[in-house]
């Protein structure tokens, strides 16, 4: 009978075990012992790095990364460097997708949350992130979970898409104004910055009466600008005896709640913006200027 990896740590360490499963194979399958073999570490690595999502969240939920230091004694200058750090990773968008497969595991109790690690570890963790949204929304695992093992990436984000009534990703053309919100999230310093600007976004979307991410991005500007020059005039008074440097409020600026003269409807049709528009060869609307 032939040796099998196992969780067990090889006192000789790991390769060691490794190499004496694969002796166990003629060369003729190499292939397929290579190919058990990672089969193997993979299931004994998931596991390990779904535990580490569920501890990464309680870390940002509770701000328990500001209170630890790095080897050298020095502090971490943000969330993103911190997790960046322990988790390994390059990009800060992965290290907060892992962050939201933690936010969804604590959002069951136990004993359904360790059924639903088991089969988090089993899809791994690329299929598991395209289902988040669709479990948490939903609060079905066991059935995104399934499809996250038999459907291809593309398929199963075009399922969630479904599910939650939303636009497609993965190789389809991205929304109007997408590659827009993308890049004010990727500027955000960290993760309750970027739940803010999700939110302003998903909010913005309703008041405006439109998804497309700039048009909202203007509305916001509009309702604070007016109120943000009223404060710095008022500011530049109580400065000086001379109101020369004040900064005083365009006409052409509207206060909040409020729309300039002929310009009612500007943000509320996202038609609206086809003709100040051209598509990139990704598929994102340039701006032109």
């Amino acid at each position: 009978m032939r040796e099998v990896l196992t969780n067990t740590p090889a006192p000789e360490g790991p390769w060691t075990a490794v190499a004496r499963f694969l002796t166990q194979y003629p060369t003729e399958s190499r292939a397929e012992a290579l190919h058990l073999a990672l089969q193997s570490l993979r299931d004994r690595v998931e596991p390990d790095r779904v535990l580490a999502c569920e501890l990464a969240w309680e870390m940002h939920a509770h701000g328990y990364w500001s209170q630890v230091r790095r080897p050298d004694g020095g502090a971490y200058e943000s969330e993103e460097a911190y997790f960046r750090d322990v988790l390994g990773l390059a990009s800060w968008r992965t290290a907060y997708k892992r962050l939201a497969i933690g936010r969804m595991l604590m959002g069951f109790e136990e004993p359904e949350r360790s059924q639903l690690r088991a089969a988090i570890a089993a899809v791994g963790l690329a299929k598991a992130t395209v289902v988040v949204p669709a479990i948490e929304r939903l609060r079905e695992w066991k059935p995104w979970l399934e499809w996250a093992g038999q459907l291809p990436t593309v398929a199963l984000q075009e399922k969630v898409s479904a599910a939650l009534e939303a636009l497609p990703r993965g190789r389809e053309p991205s929304p109007p104004g997408e590659r827009f919100r993308r890049t004010v999230l990727a500027a955000m310093p960290d993760i309750e910055a970027m739940e803010l600007v999700e939110r302003f976004f998903e909010v913005g979307a309703e008041v405006v009466g439109t998804p497309h991410s700039v048009g909202i991005f203007l509305a916001g500007c509009r309702e604070c600008l007016g109120e943000w020059e009223v404060q710095v005039t008022r500011w530049s008074h109580s400065r000086s005896p001379s109101t020369s440097d004040a900064i005083a409020p365009k006409r052409t600026v509207c206060l909040r709640g409020q729309n300039p003269a002929g310009r009612a409807s500007e943000l509320t049709d996202p038609a609206d913006y086809s003709d100040r528009q051209s598509t990139g060869a990704d598929g994102e609307p340039n701006v032109q200027k």
